[in-house]
């Protein structure tokens, strides 16, 4: 990122945001969500943008729940994970800003991609499944999508999208196996999947992250 186009702090309806323009917008300027995981913040998920194309506008919410200092989670960690009926609030709220936002600045905007990781990338799934219309490409880094979300998901908000998944096989926090089976279920249920995986811990790789950027390039 340049020196003159840095991330700007920005406050919508009491959450906070970084939002960094393109280069030059364009009729057709693309957008992206930029979830960080559990204990994160909206200024974690920006090294990941770098091999992607500078015509985005990248649109980075700081999660709801205060956990610590600069730390952030989209719901706090219980022993079952939370239905997805659960997740419908957030992504109306979410979704709610970040339009609010695109309006009062004039950008005509429909639809985005999301990069999550983590607990954002649940999140991102989250997003994908609830509004099928409004999510482009799907890039879900060191997550999973929650077993008993599976049976109440519209395969009809799957068919042909895309998802980019990356995980490491010594991931301590989500097993590689939660990742293989989030993969599968997808392709069973005609999405297109991109399943890069590494010999790291709960991370992206340097070969994954050339993966990214070629995934949204397409």
């Amino acid at each position: 990122m340049s020196e003159n186009n840095q991330p700007q702090e920005t406050v919508i309806k009491d959450w906070t945001f970084r939002i960094k323009h393109p280069s030059q917008l364009r009729n057709k300027t693309r957008v992206m969500l930029l979830l960080h995981g559990y204990m994160g913040n909206e200024k974690v998920m920006w090294i990941l943008t770098n091999p992607l194309a500078d015509s985005y506008l990248f649109i980075a919410p700081r999660a709801p729940i205060k956990m610590g200092t600069d730390q952030y989670s989209w719901h706090r960690i219980t022993p079952q994970w939370p239905g997805l009926d659960n997740y419908q609030e957030l992504a109306d709220q979410l979704l709610e800003r970040v339009e609010i936002w695109l309006g009062d600045n004039g950008i005509n905007v429909r639809s985005y991609d999301i990069m999550g990781f983590s607990q954002g990338a649940v999140m991102a799934y989250a997003l994908a499944f609830l509004y099928p219309q409004k999510i482009n490409k799907v890039a879900a880094l060191a997550s999973f999508i929650p077993q008993s979300w599976k049976s109440s998901i519209n395969p009809g908000a799957i068919k042909n999208k895309d998802f980019f998944i990356a995980h490491g096989t010594q991931d301590e926090i989500i097993p590689i196996d939660k990742a293989s089976e989030s993969a599968k279920w997808l392709e069973q249920n005609n999405a297109n999947v991109k399943f890069c995986i590494a010999d790291i811990g709960h991370k992206i790789s340097a070969n994954c992250f050339t993966g990214l950027g070629k995934f949204f390039e397409e």
